[in-house]
């Protein structure tokens, strides 16, 4: 994923020394999305990858949960984004999820990369990726 690598050097060069990414990769969704007539109503699998970057490397003060961001926001904010309405572009998709993941104050920077699984007549994935430093 070089956006996210380049993303660590742009925060690396800023200063701060330590970070703390949260992940998730290759969580794939049934989304009503596209421009053509024949892909709306007819939902496609997505592949969903979100590294959401925070500052600090430490241990939490407790080993409870509610010390750290739940890894679960990362799942639930691809569910909030794909349920509020529907996009034809996978730049609009993954910029609205780009605003949810960073969201949280902690969130110094993240990365989202969405990939139509299943193109008809191409050989390969397509795909968008956006990132951003607060």
């Amino acid at each position: 994923m070089s956006s996210y690598v380049e993303l660590l050097r742009d925060l690396a060069k800023s200063g701060a020394n330590d970070f703390t990414t949260l992940f998730l990769e290759n969580s794939v969704r049934e989304v009503d999305i596209g421009v053509y007539e024949h892909e709306i109503g007819n939902p496609q699998r997505i592949s969903f990858d979100l590294y959401v970057i925070i500052e600090g490397a430490s241990k939490p003060e407790e080993d409870q949960i509610d010390m750290v961001l739940d890894y679960e926001f990362l799942s639930s904010s691809i569910d909030r984004v794909v349920s509020r309405e529907r996009s034809a572009l996978l730049e609009t998709l993954a910029s609205g999820l780009l605003d949810e993941v960073m969201s949280p104050g902690e969130v110094v920077a993240a990365t989202v990369s969405i990939k139509k699984l299943d193109v008809a007549g191409i050989d390969g994935e397509l795909g968008c990726s956006m990132t951003r430093i607060r």
